[in-house]
């Protein structure tokens, strides 16, 4: 678009009411001229000569006026035409009176030519009109906030009228009681030339009143037009007062007074047709209108101007201004009438008349600052409704739900609370094939059916995308049976920008019981962990969340914050690694102690050892995994050893396909960090299927070095007893529950214990039971010659007594 077409279309007012800048400095010139002449004709003229040019510069000056008001009324439209129209009205008014005038000083053989004079009340006409159009005349507020926007155009015109009156009347009165009004006694006029005097007076005195209030506290949108248009009424009307008291004074009009009044009624009609600014959308800087090369003093003067407008000061001026005026006459008639000095009647009405439009401006002051109490009040609750709802379906957003469910997990009394978390399947789907509308008119529907699945006590909320949730309160609804609700609701069918379109949801549910210590974080993470096991499960389902989804390796929560915490990141929780003694059967004291790890994270929970190691092989951490777990063993028992003196070994778990050309050089550097010799350490090796040559060769490096191998899991993988042929092992593990948890001396269980004990001690291994939960099944495995065993009948995996503190990163 141009630059044309967009300063016609940012103003459609102006184009035609207006000349152009060239024939405007065409036509400023020619009543440059002509005002000279006629300001001149006094000084060099002879009387009657002179008269006569002033009062035909006058009419001259009459008649460019309301040409320029006809020309340009019709082609403005809106605010710009309005003012034009009033002052037309005005003129007309005048020029009206003025044929009277004429005609009548005709028929007395008088000059038909009336002089531009306060001695004319025809000139009475103007002054109403002007005011309303100087009202009329498009202006904006300084600050836009402190006019309310319900009442933008009228409120601000009763206002300025309202303290307009109040100023003329304070200031008239004022001038009445301590000047005007002795003299006017002492002459004694008829009532008919006084009140014509009066009403000249106090029309004049209003309009320029106004003039000032409007150029003070209002910013005009067009300036050259309003100081033209502003500049013309205020020379009038001060140039009428002045007629007024060579009137009232009893001498003649100046013919210089009534030749001045040319030069504003030609200013008046100039307003009309001054030529627009370009449109700019920048911003104004002080070089554009001149501040940067003006003088020194000016710049300083118009810097303060804008600063002052800028400030509070038109506030606190546009409260004051008014009452000052009124205070002095108070003042005035006190003191008049405590000095016993007679007050007139018509002067005490005078200060009632003004103390009721007091009044009267203080309730529309009151009835703003209820209307501004209101717009706060109002704003400060949609601002509050925005910021806790969705725009788009209006339910409550993520920080609103996220605050309701905080309050309703941590009330004290809380019964058991359930959440949902759904999630729209295929929802880009929609969006690229039907288009965004269509997504967000499912967003919608969806949330209407969310709403209508539960009670009004229960909060439905959008967190985002297509995510929703659902929190029930309700301690005594199924909340199963709300989900499958829920899900049924949701996935009705349904049509999309003019086609039929089946919604599938998957739902996650968690659930916290009462009493349980459980955050409102916690809870959320457990219902979008369900929600993501419902997804991989093949969409449309709802899961319910138990532990046992944390080791999905599909969890990319879990994955997350597995990463996060082998970085040593606080966000993902905290790794313990946790000892469990494998005890001398002869005896019953720990002679070596198996490493496991315990994963506690403020979200998902505590992960088991076996949690952990599937999160890791889902998330490709097994080595790094497998590498924290062997640091902190060597750290620890070799703490341990110092301190006790006891030279117990450490058992670590170790997946043969993880145990590569890296895998002896990473316990060496292990074992010198804790200065801890290569017997104290031995590796339990699991995933024998999973062997090779490469990692069989790292292995047989690792026990060539003098480390132990231990063979885990062998009566659960037939693959297990290949690895006996293949590497160097040295002990034996079995699970201890394949001969059944119930001890006994005969029958195949014995059997089967003993062969593989039998079997160990041929291969002149040590065999080590796994799994032993109570003291009948020890006494029985150490009748069949197994010497060491470890389960939960010798304790639960714990920290190592006495080995405190990490190793160094």
């Amino acid at each position: 678009m141009s630059h044309g077409e967009v300063t016609r279309g940012t103003a459609p007012e102006q184009d035609a009411s207006y000349c152009g800048a060239a024939m405007f400095r065409r036509i400023v010139g020619a009543c440059a001229v002509v005002a000279f002449v006629v300001l001149l004709a006094p000084f060099v003229l002879p009387s009657r000569g002179a008269d006569l040019a002033v009062r035909l510069g006058g009419m001259a000056a009459m008649g460019f006026q309301g040409g320029c008001e006809l020309w340009s009324t019709p082609r403005a439209r809106g605010a710009e035409r309005r003012w034009r129209l009033l002052l037309l009205t005005g003129w007309i008014g005048v020029a009206i009176g003025l044929m009277i005038t004429s005609v009548r000083a005709l028929s007395l053989g008088q000059n038909p030519l009336p002089p531009l004079s306060g001695t004319e009340p025809a000139y009475l006409a103007f002054i109403p009109s002007s005011i309303a159009a100087v009202l009329a005349f498009p202006t904006d507020p300084l600050r836009p906030e402190d006019e309310p926007a319900d009442t933008r155009g009228t409120h601000w015109k009763i206002v300025t009228v309202l303290d307009a009156l109040l100023l003329v009347g304070s200031l008239s009165l004022l001038g009445w009681v301590a000047v005007f009004g002795p003299l006017v006694r002492a002459r004694a006029p008829a009532p008919a030339p006084l009140g014509v005097l009066l009403a000249f007076g106090l029309g004049c005195f209003l309009l320029l009143i106004t003039v000032l209030l409007v150029a003070v506290f209002r910013r005009p949108r067009c300036k050259e037009s309003f100081v033209l248009l502003g500049g013309g009424l205020g020379s009038i009307t001060v140039l009428l007062h002045v007629s007024l008291y060579f009137i009232a004074s009893g001498r003649p009009e100046p013919l210089q007074l009534v030749a001045s009044n040319a030069v504003g009624t030609m200013m008046i009609g100039l307003a009309c047709i001054v030529p627009p600014r370009p449109p700019t959308d920048r911003a104004v800087c002080p070089a554009a209108v001149g501040l940067g090369s003006a003088p020194g003093g000016l710049a300083r003067w118009r810097a303060c101007w804008a600063g002052w407008q800028a400030g509070q000061g038109p506030r606190w001026a546009r409260l004051l201004l008014p009452y000052v005026p009124l205070a002095a006459l108070g003042v005035l008639v006190a003191v008049q009438m405590a000095t016993e000095t007679h007050v007139r009647a018509s002067e005490l009405l005078g200060v009632l008349l003004l103390v009721l439009v007091v009044l009267i401006r203080q309730l529309l002051t009151l009835a703003d600052n209820m209307r501004l109490l209101d717009r706060a009040e109002q704003s400060r609750r949609q601002l509050r409704h925005q910021a806790l709802h969705d725009p788009l379906t209006g339910l409550a957003n993520r920080v609103l739900f996220g605050d309701r469910l905080e309050h309703a997990v941590a009330r004290p009394s809380r019964g058991r609370l359930a959440l949902l978390f759904c999630d729209l399947d295929d929802f880009k789907t929609v969006n690229d094939t039907l288009g965004h509308p269509a997504g967000d008119e499912l967003l919608r529907l969806a949330a209407r059916r969310l709403v209508g699945c539960v009670p009004p006590s229960d909060t439905v909320a959008r967190l985002g995308g297509d995510e929703f949730a659902v929190l029930l309160e309700d301690e005594t609804a199924d909340a199963e049976a709300v989900g499958r609700r829920v899900r049924a609701a949701v996935g009705a069918p349904c049509r999309l920008a003019g086609q039929p379109c089946a919604v599938q949801v998957s739902i996650g549910l968690a659930v916290a019981e009462p009493g349980s210590p459980i955050s409102s974080e916690s809870l959320l993470q457990q219902a979008d962990l369900a929600m993501y096991a419902a997804k991989q499960r093949g969409k449309d389902s709802l899961v319910v969340y138990g532990p046992g989804l944390v080791a999905h390796g599909g969890s990319s929560t879990a994955r997350r914050a597995l990463h996060q915490v082998l970085r040593g990141d606080p966000a993902g929780g905290v790794l313990d690694v946790l000892y469990q003694p494998i005890v001398d059967l002869t005896h019953g004291h720990p002679v070596a102690y198996q490493a496991s790890t315990r994963w506690r994270h403020p979200i998902l929970g505590h992960l088991t050892g076996e949690q952990t190691v599937a999160v890791a092989a889902g998330a490709g951490l097994s080595h790094q995994l497998e590498q924290v777990i062997l640091d902190r063993a060597c750290h620890d028992i070799g703490r341990y050893r110092r301190r006790t003196g006891k030279n117990v070994a450490v058992y670590v778990g170790v997946s043969v396909a993880r145990s590569t050309r890296d895998l002896p050089a990473d316990i060496e550097t292990a074992l010198a960090a804790s200065h801890l010799p290569v017997q104290a350490l031995v590796l339990r090796l699991s995933e024998t299927e999973r062997l090779d040559e490469q990692a069989a060769d790292s292995l047989r490096t690792c026990a060539a070095r003098g480390l132990r191998l231990a063979l885990n899991g062998i009566a659960g993988n037939h693959n297990s007893l290949l690895a006996l042929d293949e590497l160097p092992i040295g002990i034996l593990m079995f699970d201890s529950s394949l001969g059944g948890r119930a001890a006994g001396s005969g029958g195949r269980a014995d059997l089967l214990r003993r062969a593989v004990i039998a079997f160990a001690e041929d291969l002149g291994l040590m065999v080590i039971a796994t799994g032993v939960q109570s003291r009948q099944q020890a006494r029985s495995l150490a009748r069949h010659g197994c010497r060491f065993a470890l389960g939960r009948l010798f304790g639960p995996p714990a920290a190592l007594p006495g080995a405190a503190g990490r190793p160094a990163a």
